[in-house]
């Protein structure tokens, strides 16, 4: 008898609820992998973007330890330099960040955090695992990815290691030691050796006070004064910032050079005073170098009994060097934004804009026809001379 149609209705039936034939299984697979390797060809560049972003953090982490944190500041001034500001050099590899590199005394570290994630020495190493590449310049590198990843310090050796810290020493009147009393003036400025030890730079002054301290690291360096006769001595910090230049004054609390003598090598150029609008107020000079050496000028200070008045900025070869409040009387030293050089043989211009009548640099102009003026500057020299001819 043949089967019925209800008959075959129900092994069909049977079969389906029996599980998948062998060809559903298969495509069931096929599908699911091409599913899971589009889904890993999607996740690769995002697990390598992370690596390189792990890697960038924790390369800024290495340039912190071995600079110090610009931000972490005391009063305003910044107190974290890192192994370089402690130590006087950059670290041979960076190992000597988390380990002295041979018994420093003025090693602080350590300055890395180890255990990036974990491992001890898991600053050594970028994301994928490969050693950074360092050799104690301005670079770290990370190759792990394949490609080079650089994170540069700086843009040279120089900007840590050669700075420079100057300045300029007077007494409590203002004067400088001139060619009498700079002998009798000491300026030290400690600095860490590079070595693990620290090492006092000594200098004298010139006779108009200026010194001047190069190849200096970045950090915070003591500096003393000294005043050998009275054993007077002026103690100080400077900060010294990447590819800095550090000026400053420094005075003494006692009048120790009131009686210094005059010696100083510039001359003013005859008959180069003159005044010009507007209504005779500016005053300009020359001044020459006589000396067979260059000189160095930190300040100027103008004298006169009359007219009153007073003046706010001055030039040095168009070049402004003082300018603002407060402005300046007879007597007053106009100290430079930064010292100036003279060499030998060479003729400077100076200029005073302008003469004015009042004392807070504002007023009307005054005409300085006729005044007689005493110049007196950082190195020594004074001269004197009477200003007769105004170009209107």
């Amino acid at each position: 008898m043949m089967p019925s149609l209800t008959d075959n209705s129900r092994h069909r039936e049977k079969a389906r609820q029996g599980g998948f034939t062998l060809i559903e299984v298969i495509l069931t697979i096929v599908i699911m992998g091409i599913l899971v390797a589009t889904t890993m060809r999607a996740l690769k560049p995002v697990a390598e973007t992370a690596r390189i972003e792990q890697t960038k953090q924790e390369m800024d982490e290495l340039q912190m330890a071995i600079l110090g944190d610009a931000t972490l500041e005391n009063n305003g001034t910044r107190n974290d330099f890192g192994y370089v500001g402690d130590v006087g050099s950059l670290p041979p590899n960076l190992t000597a960040l988390a380990s002295n590199p041979g018994a420093y005394a003025t090693w602080r570290g350590p300055y890395v955090r180890t255990g990036f994630t974990g491992a001890a020495n898991d600053y050594l190493k970028d994301a994928w695992g490969a050693d950074y590449v360092y050799t104690g310049g301005v670079n770290i590198t990370s190759v792990g990815s394949g490609s080079s990843i650089t994170k540069k310090l700086s843009n040279s050796t120089s900007d840590l290691l050669f700075n420079r810290v100057s300045g300029v020493i007077l007494d409590k009147q203002g004067i400088p030691p001139g060619l009498v009393f700079r002998d009798s003036v000491s300026v030290s400025l400690v600095v860490p050796n590079g070595a693990g030890a620290m090492t006092t730079k000594t200098i004298m002054p010139d006779p108009g006070g200026y010194f001047a301290f190069d190849s200096i690291p970045v950090g915070n360096h003591d500096i003393h004064v000294v005043f050998l006769p009275d054993n007077d001595s002026l103690s100080r910090f400077v900060s010294v910032i990447p590819q800095a230049s550090v000026y400053a004054h420094y005075s003494l609390d006692s009048g120790y050079f009131s009686d210094t003598a005059s010696g100083g090598e510039i001359a003013l150029v005859a008959d180069s005073d003159t005044l010009s609008n507007p209504h005779c107020s500016k005053l300009t000079f020359w001044i020459r170098n006589d000396s067979p050496a260059p000189i160095t000028v930190s300040w100027i200070r103008l004298n006169w009994l009359s007219p009153t008045s007073y003046y706010q900025n001055v030039t040095w070869n168009a070049i402004g060097v003082r300018s603002g409040n407060p402005a300046l009387g007879p007597g007053d030293v106009a100290t430079f934004s930064s010292p100036m050089t003279i060499n030998t043989g060479e003729s400077v211009a100076i200029a005073t804009y302008r003469f004015r009548s009042n004392p807070g640099g504002g007023g009307s102009n005054v005409n300085m026809t006729g005044t007689d003026f005493t110049v007196e500057l950082s190195d020594g020299s004074t001269f004197s001379f009477t200003v007769d001819l105004c170009n209107p």
